[in-house]
């Protein structure tokens, strides 16, 4: 046994005791980092809506149930948004599209709108000269009449093209 190696078994406490510690120092790591990207420190990076919403133009707000807002929007918070000089674009037939300045429909509803911010999935800022807001300037002007909603609908959205069935050829 002269060739043996010999260990003292403080230098083994040691190095385990070491390891030991590198382990938890990496997953206390791992915690925290994942932690304040949850709690949104990524998000100190990305701008918030409130710095990229334009407060001198009107927005297109896409929400989650397929309809869509137009108007003046402000968040409120971290959770709500405020909708303002709210109009819908409402489909009477495949070909025409009527604006609909919201607030005559049967429920009596009353600016602001108040708009969760989960229910969000999209925001526009709008152009001066786009189609939407030429339509919303027309109507304030008084150059468009003021169109009535649709009866019974539960939530304005925009015209889609739908799939029309035709006649097959073996009929």
């Amino acid at each position: 046994m002269k060739d043996a190696i010999v260990i003292p078994v403080s230098a083994l406490r040691r190095i385990f005791v070491t390891l030991l510690v590198l382990i938890v120092l990496i997953l206390l790591v791992l915690v925290i980092r994942t932690q304040l990207f949850r709690a949104g420190v990524a998000s100190l990076f990305a701008p918030s809506a409130a710095e990229v919403i334009d407060r001198n133009a009107y927005q297109a707000v896409f929400l989650t149930n397929g309809a869509t807002y137009f108007g003046k929007l402000q968040p409120q918070g971290d959770d709500w948004f405020l909708l303002t000089d709210v109009f819908y674009l409402s489909a009477s037939d495949q070909t025409s599209t009527q604006l609909i300045k919201r607030g005559s429909e049967a429920q009596g509803p009353k600016e602001p709108m108040i708009i969760s911010k989960e229910q969000v999935l999209f925001i526009e800022n709008l152009r001066d000269d786009g189609d939407i807001v030429t339509l919303i300037k027309k109507f304030k002007s008084g150059q468009v009449p003021s169109a009535s909603p649709p009866p019974a609908t539960a939530a304005p959205t925009t015209s889609r093209p739908s799939a029309t069935p035709s006649a097959s050829a073996s009929r």
